[in-house]
């Protein structure tokens, strides 16, 4: 039988997931807005760039949980219309989670700028201007659709709890 919350392994990286990129997300748009001049700016870039890393490691981690641990079911009253549109948000959530990281990477690295980690961070894709630029729009990009995302899936949770009086939120909590 399933269970009705999600594996507590998935629910903190949920949640750390969640502090992570809504962090990432405000430093990049900020970061965005200042000039190049701007001191503070790079070291703004050295943390979002560490916390890329750790972001990509944890939606590993998170994958590799969601493949081991059974989900919950969802409540009787959902309708088909409503599990798919869940599932495909979740899996479009899933899916910028690893390529704004990996985006970012191929930023970095195809602009030969080093990335400060626990470890070293090797860059293994050669300088290259029109690729780290394009990979910069791509960034930027996935950047807007992540805050869609996020709102879409946050809208869904208290549509679930305030309208349909069903309380969700205690799956992953």
């Amino acid at each position: 039988m399933r269970n009705s919350k999600y594996n507590l392994g998935l629910r903190i990286i949920h949640w750390l997931m969640a502090v992570f990129i809504v962090g990432m997300l405000c430093s990049g748009f900020y970061m965005k807005s200042l000039p190049v001049s701007n001191e503070i700016k790079f070291s703004i870039y050295t943390v979002h760039k560490a916390c890329g890393i750790n972001v990509l490691g944890l939606i590993i981690l998170r994958m590799f949980f969601r493949i081991f641990a059974c989900d919950p079911t969802f409540p009787a009253s959902f309708s088909r219309f409503v599990i798919n549109v869940s599932r495909t948000v979740h899996f479009i959530l899933y899916s910028l989670m690893i390529l704004m990281p990996l985006s970012g990477y191929v930023i970095s690295s195809a602009s030969s700028i080093k990335i400060k980690y626990l470890f070293h961070v090797p860059l293994l894709i050669n300088e290259d201007k029109d690729l780290a630029n394009a990979a910069n729009l791509l960034h930027s990009i996935l950047a807007y659709f992540t805050v869609f995302f996020i709102i879409l899936h946050i809208l869904g949770a208290l549509k679930h709890i305030f309208i349909d009086k069903q309380n969700i939120l205690k799956r992953i909590i």
